[in-house]
């Protein structure tokens, strides 16, 4: 009975590992942490959309400011030469008045163009900062997430180490043969490789065992291992 408790332990711990394995691979933090960054690169996406929105009006804003000056200077100028003294003919003074009608034109222009920009940068910079408050969140959500997921996968590493000590433990009580022959019906039979004879059949088996087969078995000492001849499974009279 102790190879047979060996090697039952030994498929024990290959189930335990193979349901810790799935558990690692299907964590709701994962999923969490995935949702998480999404959340959060999408924020950083429309950040940068916007931002590279709000630039653009930014430049257009400081062109038509650069503009504004070059007017205000060119009328300064004009007005300096019309009042000043050096303009004496008639024709001259009324085109500078002219260019300064049409200047004075282009300035409120222009102004007007700078201030309809601004309107449009106001609410950019609205969403900009209301979007830096959901970056912070998101970031401390992330990153609290994705410390609660190591936890986690680090509990499950500590777990696998354990079991495969244990494993490693019952392995040494089963003798190579025997050994041998569980692993290679492991990938077919899984969890149930190792099975009791209940009654008169294999209790892993989906099939009935012929009564000269079920006689053979009931005729071994408890604790004798064999094969199903059905299913293949080693199974533990």
């Amino acid at each position: 009975m102790v190879v047979v408790d060996a090697l039952f332990a030994v498929q024990d711990e290959d189930v335990a590992r193979g349901q810790l394995e799935h558990r690692r691979s299907h964590l709701p933090e994962r999923t969490a942490l995935d949702e998480a960054e999404a959340a959060r690169q999408a924020t950083v996406t429309d950040v940068e959309r916007i931002g590279l929105e709000r630039l653009d009006h930014a430049r257009r804003q400081k062109r038509y400011e650069g503009e504004v000056v070059a007017v205000e200077a060119r009328l300064a100028d004009l007005d300096g030469k019309l009042y000043g003294g050096a303009i004496t003919s008639p024709k001259e003074a009324t085109s500078l008045q002219d260019e300064m009608v049409h200047l004075r034109k282009r300035q409120d222009d222009l102004e007007g163009q700078v201030l309809e920009i601004m309107e449009l940068i106001e609410p950019l910079d609205a969403e900009l900062l209301a979007l830096a408050a959901i970056g912070e969140s998101q970031a401390a959500i992330l990153a609290g997430t994705r410390a609660l997921l190591g936890e986690t996968e680090a509990a499950i590493v500590d777990d696998l180490a354990a079991s495969a000590e244990r494993r490693s433990a019952a392995v040494a009580g089963v003798p190579d043969e025997v050994l041998a022959r569980y692993e290679k019906g492991r990938p077919s039979f899984g969890s149930s490789t190792v099975v009791r004879f209940s009654g008169s059949d294999c209790s892993g088996c989906p099939y009935s065992m012929p009564a000269v087969e079920a006689d053979r078995v009931k005729s071994m000492e408890a604790g004798t291992l064999t094969d199903c001849s059905e299913c293949g499974r080693l199974v533990v009279r």
